[in-house]
């Protein structure tokens, strides 16, 4: 085995002497935290010296398996390493390093300061992972530039990493709202679609006040559909920022007589009654748009599993913090083994023996919804027959719903 004299030790040449007077000063602190990894005292107090001097913040370790332990601590910008440590040497922690599960410190900077000066050495630093390779003895004019160089370069990187991860993150949530959306389009599509059936099969059996609910109901789904089309962009940008929500007064008894009027006539095919208990008088500031969607996709589900001449009932209670408002059915209720999976995206159910209809897309997107406005949807156990979903939205002043 080589015999390298470790001796080779790092002196202040002229040329750090000579360095200017704005760069001895002692800069500004927060430039950075540097770990230096060297087993020799003398070579260590230089460097730590030097660098506090200039503003980073400075660790030392001694020995190879310190640095690995500092390394995780601290999560220094940049790590000065030497070579032939005691119980760990430099190569295998830059290699433990390099391969670091967390990407954000694996691709900490590393410049190698070593004895071991041959071209084969420098080779296998880079090889590495090694950003620089600094032979000793070095200058510490160099060292300090190519440090505050590095540094600079990695904290730009993990800005842009950064700002990648945040357009990735509005990507996917946009790609939701569109579900949510595009979802709802289709109740509503199927809705308008089963009426305009019913009024071609039936225009000589229908009274005149039967058709006229009918053509009603058609004009009130088509409305609500030119709505979600004028609110699109401000719902698909709601996850950037909760305040971008445009907030009405609502008298929420009304809202809930609007959504439910949408479902009148698949609750005429199955001869199901749909009740409201809401006080006259609740009024809620909120984005009413986002409060339609949801209760939408929880009557079309009520709908979907309620019994033949069944009832389905929406019930609003209010406390000093939060609206609750509760939609009960009287279908078949969801398994236990199922109640962890309704929310889940593109889940649907087994309740019954039918192979059930929809996207799978409804509950989750409802939920998404409600978490996204400061609330909270959930399924609830009342001991009665069927399903009971919860949603809670807040009504205290800081939250995007305010109740009167």
């Amino acid at each position: 085995m080589r015999q390298v004299n470790k001796v080779a030790i790092t002196t202040v040449t002229a040329e750090d002497e000579q360095l200017p007077s704005q760069v001895l000063q002692l800069a500004t602190p927060n430039r950075g935290k540097i770990l230096v990894v060297e087993d020799e005292a003398e070579l260590a107090e230089v460097l730590e010296f030097n660098l506090l001097r200039r503003g980073f913040e400075v660790f030392v370790a001694n020995d190879g398996l310190e640095a690995c332990r500092m390394i995780g601590r601290e999560n220094p910008d940049l790590i000065l390493l030497d070579l032939m440590l005691p119980l760990l040497d430099g190569w295998e922690v830059c290699k433990m390093v390099r391969l670091h599960h967390d990407q954000r410190l694996a691709k900490t900077p590393i410049i190698m300061l070593s004895a071991l000066g041959a071209t084969e050495d420098r080779v296998k630093g880079y090889d590495l992972g090694a950003d620089l390779y600094l032979p000793k003895p070095y200058s510490l004019k160099e060292v300090i530039v190519k440090s505050q160089q590095l540094i600079a370069q990695h904290q730009e990187y993990l800005q842009l990493t950064q700002n990648l991860s945040s357009l990735q993150n509005v990507s996917e949530l946009q790609d939701q709202w569109q579900q949510v959306l595009f979802h709802e389009l289709r109740n509503q599509l199927t809705l308008i679609s089963g009426i305009a059936e019913h009024l071609q099969s039936s225009t000589t059996d229908l009274l005149h006040e039967q058709a006229d609910q009918l053509t009603g109901q058609i004009v009130d789904s088509s409305q609500y559909l030119g709505a979600l089309a004028d609110n699109y962009l401000l719902v698909r940008n709601m996850e950037n920022n909760a305040d971008q929500l445009h907030r009405e007064r609502v008298v929420l008894a009304e809202l809930l007589i609007e959504v439910t009027k949408l479902f009148k006539a698949s609750a005429m095919q199955k001869s199901c009654d749909i009740d409201v208990f809401c006080a006259t008088d609740l009024v809620v500031n909120l984005h009413p748009v986002g409060l339609k969607i949801i209760l939408s996709s929880l009557l079309d589900n009520a709908l979907k599993y309620a019994m033949l001449d069944g009832n389905i009932v929406i019930s609003v209670k209010k406390d000093a913090t939060h609206v609750c408002i509760e939609i009960q059915d009287d279908g078949p209720g969801i398994d236990a083994e199922e109640r962890n999976q309704i929310f889940a995206k593109f889940y649907r159910g087994t309740t019954t023996s039918e192979k059930p209809s929809g996207s799978g897309l409804g509950l989750y997107m409802g939920r998404s919804l409600a978490e996204a406005m400061g609330g909270h949807l959930q399924l609830i156990d009342n001991h009665l027959p069927g399903c009971c979903f919860q949603l809670q939205l807040p009504c205290s002043p800081s939250s995007l719903l305010q109740c009167e």
